[in-house]
């Protein structure tokens, strides 16, 4: 009788995006970084909006139904987190990574453009450079391949931080 292959232990992510374009953006990530096989498992969700308290919460109502190594969420932080919440992910080791003021802020800091100061100027600036949606991963191919998000790694914490625990570095 042949020997039966082994399964390799992987390593769990879950990655909770506030909204549509979050997700559509973790997924290009994930497509770049995260290949078969390479020892890390990524689930991403979307928590359709409504503030940074239920983003965070619905990250952990995920944990009630599967087990994670490591918790992450990608929010905007035009709208305030409470301080319970935010003690609440803290004591739950969830990693919060804040778009400032959105992800379109994000998306224009690592394209190296001037990021406005709220997130309708945001969203405005976006739309002459980026595709009008942004919500499917091919959306993000042109404008944000590897080498490029390799290149802009250190000099934009948040993206950093994203790719780090997307990969396991830390």
């Amino acid at each position: 009788m042949p020997a039966r292959k082994r399964r390799t232990a992987y390593h769990t992510v879950l990655v909770v995006g506030e909204g549509t374009t979050e997700c559509a953006f973790l997924r290009h990530i994930k497509s770049l970084y995260n290949s078969r096989g390479c020892g890390v498992s990524v689930t991403i969700r979307n928590a359709h909006g409504k503030g940074p308290d239920h983003v965070v919460d619905y990250a952990l109502r995920q944990c009630r139904n599967a087990e994670y190594d490591r918790i992450v969420t990608l929010l905007d932080t035009d709208l305030p987190m409470s301080a319970a919440v935010r003690k609440r992910a803290r004591s739950k080791k969830v990693r919060i990574i804040g778009s400032i003021p959105c992800i379109e802020g994000l998306l224009l800091k690592i394209l190296g453009d001037h990021v406005p100061a709220t997130s309708g100027e945001c969203k405005q600036r976006c739309g002459g450079i980026l595709p009008e949606r942004l919500t499917l991963p091919e959306d993000y191919t042109e404008h944000f391949p590897k080498d490029f998000l390799d290149g802009r790694r250190e000099s934009i914490p948040e993206l950093g931080a994203l790719l780090d625990c997307l990969t396991l570095i830390e």
